[in-house]
């Protein structure tokens, strides 16, 4: 299955390319963003230490109002773009974890790759993926019938993801409220500013000579 691994993961590169321009693109959005939400705070700061006098209060209280404004669209706008480099990071995993799929079918039966703070690059990819997807229904753990027999045992991504917090504290919380954190997992292989050691781990993993 490798030969057809191969084809699908060289017909997606156009995509591939596409959202991880997307993801720098909304990376240098997002610093440009938190530049102007720092010196719109800064001015909310200076202009709130002025309004505290009585005779400049009237003056003063509608330029604040614009600024706060101002402020609000910034904070808005991070967290917009933080959503949209999730998507494109959870896209990109998405597409690799197939490609491991069409090549070896369980995540057991794919190499491991290099090795990654406490775990390996496939099982990043694997569980990345997974968690990106359905974050929302994250179970820390099982679910017991009366019985205290397992029904359901906890999401597949939390155990590693606990660990991958436990050594960058902040990075994987597991704890709602849930959300994505397909950046993270590309922040800790690399991937997100280098698309050549993304596709270079990639044709590893599937046996690919470059």
């Amino acid at each position: 299955m490798n030969d057809q691994a191969n084809k699908y993961f060289n017909q997606a590169q156009m995509m591939l390319l596409d959202l991880h321009s997307s993801i720098l693109r909304h990376l240098m959005a997002t610093q440009s963003m938190e530049e102007a939400r720092q010196d719109n705070q800064d001015t909310v700061d200076l202009f709130d230490g002025v309004v505290q006098r009585d005779v400049l209060r009237d003056v003063c209280s509608v330029g604040l109002d614009r600024v706060k404004l101002k402020l609000n669209g910034n904070i808005r706008a991070i967290e917009t773009y933080g959503v949209l480099v999730d998507i494109a990071a959870g896209a990109l995993l998405q597409i690799s974890k197939q490609a491991l799929s069409i090549a070896y079918g369980k995540r057991e039966n794919a190499p491991t790759g290099a090795s990654v703070s406490s775990t390996c690059v496939r099982d990043l990819i694997w569980h990345g993926r997974n968690q990106s997807m359905h974050y929302e229904e994250t179970r820390l753990m099982p679910l017991r019938n009366e019985k205290g027999k397992v029904i359901t045992g906890c999401s597949s991504w939390v155990e590693i993801f606990q660990k991958l917090n436990d050594q960058r504290p902040g990075r994987f919380e597991m704890s709602p409220p849930y959300r994505s954190l397909a950046k993270d997992v590309l922040d800790t292989l690399e991937w997100t500013y280098d698309y050549t050691k993304f596709e270079r781990d990639m044709r590893h993993l599937l046996g690919i000579c470059t």
